[in-house]
C-alpha cells in the first residue's frame, strides 16, 4: 500500500517538473556561488556574506521552478557561450582526479582518461610504461602504470 502511494507521488512530481527547467550549468554555479558564500559567513561570522549566500541559493531555485523555459533556456546557452569551455575543462579535471583516486584505492588496476574522447580506461597495474589505446577513439598515449 505505501509502494502505491510512494508510486503516485513520483508519478507527480515527475509530472510537475516536467514543465519546470530543472537544473542546468548556470544554476550549477548560482548554487556554487551561494554555498561559497555561506560557508565564508560561517567561518567570518559576517551575515553579508549569509545573506548574499541566501540571495544567491534562492536565485537558483527561482530558476529551477521557472515556468518560463525559453527564457531560462536562452540564459543558459549565453552563459556557455562563454563559459562553456570552463565548465567543460573543470568536468574533465574533475573526472581525472576522481581517476586518480580510484587508482590509488585499487590495487589491481590503474585508471587514465583518454584526452580526445574522455573515456575511461582501466590498465592492470605494475607493468611499468605501457601503450594505451582507447577503445572508442583508437587514440594512444603512454602512461606508466
Amino acid at each position: 500500500m505505501l509502494q502505491k502511494y510512494i508510486t503516485m507521488l513520483r508519478a507527480d512530481i515527475k509530472e510537475a517538473m516536467g514543465r519546470r527547467c530543472g537544473l542546468d550549468e548556470l544554476n550549477n554555479l548560482i548554487m556554487l556561488i551561494g554555498f561559497i558564500y555561506v560557508v565564508a559567513a560561517l567561518f567570518t561570522k559576517n551575515k553579508i556574506f549569509l545573506l548574499l549566500g541566501a540571495v544567491f541559493i534562492i536565485l537558483c531555485y527561482v530558476r529551477v521552478f521557472s515556468k518560463n523555459l525559453e527564457k531560462r533556456k536562452k540564459e543558459n546557452v549565453f552563459y556557455m557561450r562563454y563559459m562553456g569551455n570552463v565548465v567543460l575543462e573543470a568536468r574533465i579535471l574533475k573526472l581525472m582526479i576522481r581517476m586518480k583516486f580510484k587508482s590509488i584505492m585499487d590495487k589491481e588496476y590503474a585508471y587514465f582518461v583518454c584526452g580526445e574522447c574522455h573515456q575511461v580506461i582501466r590498465v592492470p597495474k605494475g607493468k611499468n610504461k605501457v601503450n594505451i589505446r582507447c577503445p572508442k577513439c583508437n587514440h594512444t598515449f603512454v602512461k606508466r602504470t
